[in-house]
């Protein structure tokens, strides 16, 4: 194979590894095999899957000038978009890593700390436009004074020659979008592990006042040693600027957006983000969304079509757990979980259940205790439940006897006529 069609960085046989791996050409326990030995031999990896016999020479060298291509339209991107600038304020520009719906983002170097961040700065074409500035700065501002293990950490947030940016914590890792694409559905007990510490971000939040309004697969990070990470507050809403949101108006991911949400109503709250993580969740566990079909359709079905049950795309799933995301995805707010401490606790019981089922027992005491909170809580539901069925219990019996009474004294009263 000509070697003018082989990568030639890490970074390179990376991107040219995930080509493979979104070709279905090779696995992703293929291409870390692969990338051991790309490390250890100094070979470019389209030099070792040919020779392990992974890919044949062709395919590898069609990837590659595939490669090429993509990454030379990036750089031209990149360097138009930026007006071929390689440092913005005190950040010097590494590579481009993303793109969302208001800004690009950067790898970069902030010179004054020496650290690695992640630089998202707002696209051109919207810096003129004073709506979308406002909503740019708003995410960064919110994001800002946020802190928990569960979020993504906003540094720093300034204008450079006419440029909005902010400077936020670089993941080093995969979000579950990708994992999805690249796995298929997942385990149970791994979804449900994202899902909790999801949650927990989720808390934070509700406890900030803040609705994260995008919760989707693409805006969960997952870092190397298995922590979640929240990200991407471009859709935030905020009591600081509630004035930012009109009636009427919706943002959102459709594929995961709350029916009122879809509806365009301006007081969300925290159950809006549950339907959304639900939405997720069932992504993860069926490898496809709840809906599918144009932009609009997807809304449409959030509001008006009957979710579809994960119990008939995966029949391996515990009873409870469809108990759980049917809840979690109910058209109405009142119909879910209320907060997602709800929905924590509704997985840690559901934990039980599984590890009961294989013998296992709840390994940490935060686990232990999460476990004991939530049966609690459900004894006194189920306290709850028995005091009224027996204060009804009661009041029929009273009426029974206030019944035979007034018969007997109408029988008394015929026999003295």
């Amino acid at each position: 194979m000509p070697t003018d069609a082989t990568p030639t960085s890490l970074d390179e046989d990376f991107r040219y590894g995930q080509l493979a791996i979104e070709g279905r050409l090779i696995t992703p326990d293929q291409f870390d095999a692969a990338m051991d030995k790309v490390k250890a031999l100094k070979k470019p990896l389209a030099a070792v899957l040919v020779e392990d016999a992974t890919i044949d020479a062709q395919t590898a060298e069609r990837l590659s000038k595939a490669l090429k291509r993509i990454l030379r339209d990036e750089r031209a991107k990149s360097e138009g978009g930026l007006h071929m600038k390689k440092q913005i304020g005190g950040y010097k520009l590494i590579r481009r890593i993303g793109e969302g719906g208001m800004g690009e983002v950067y790898l970069a170097e902030q010179l004054s700390m020496h650290r690695t961040v992640a630089l998202k700065i707002l696209h051109a074409k919207w810096a003129d436009d004073e709506e979308f500035r406002k909503r740019f700065l708003l995410e960064a501002r919110a994001a800002g004074k946020l802190s928990h293990q569960h979020l993504i950490s906003v540094y720093d947030v300034g204008k450079y020659q006419g440029l909005y940016y902010f400077a936020m914590e670089f993941i080093d890792g995969v979000t579950v979008d990708d994992l999805i694409r690249h796995e298929g559905a997942m385990g149970l007990e791994k979804a449900m592990d994202i899902v909790l510490q999801v949650c927990e971000a989720l808390t934070y939040l509700s406890s900030q006042d803040i609705v994260h309004r995008d919760i989707k697969p693409a805006n969960i990070m997952i870092t190397k040693d298995g922590q979640v990470k929240l990200g991407d507050f471009g859709f935030i809403q905020s009591v600081w600027d509630g004035e930012l949101l009109q009636e009427g108006t919706t943002i959102g991911t459709p594929d995961y957006i709350s029916p009122e949400q879809a509806r365009g109503e301006r007081n969300l709250d925290v159950r809006s983000d549950i339907y959304s993580l639900g939405a997720t969740l069932f992504h993860m566990l069926a490898g496809k969304t709840l809906f599918s079909g144009t932009c609009s359709a997807v809304m449409r079905a959030h509001l008006d079509t009957p979710t579809p049950s994960i119990a008939d795309i995966r029949r391996d799933l515990p009873k409870n757990l469809v108990r759980v995301l049917e809840k979690m995805v109910a058209k109405n707010p009142i119909d879910r979980q209320q907060t997602p401490a709800d929905v924590a606790k509704d997985l840690e019981l559901l934990k039980l259940e599984v590890s009961a089922g294989t013998g296992e027992l709840p390994s940490s005491r935060s686990q232990i205790l999460s476990v004991i909170s939530a049966e609690k809580a459900r004894i006194v539901e189920l306290e709850m439940d028995l005091s009224w069925a027996r204060t009804l219990s009661t009041v029929w019996l009273v009426l029974a006897g206030i019944g035979w009474i007034l018969a007997a004294l109408a029988g008394v009263f015929c026999l003295a006529k």
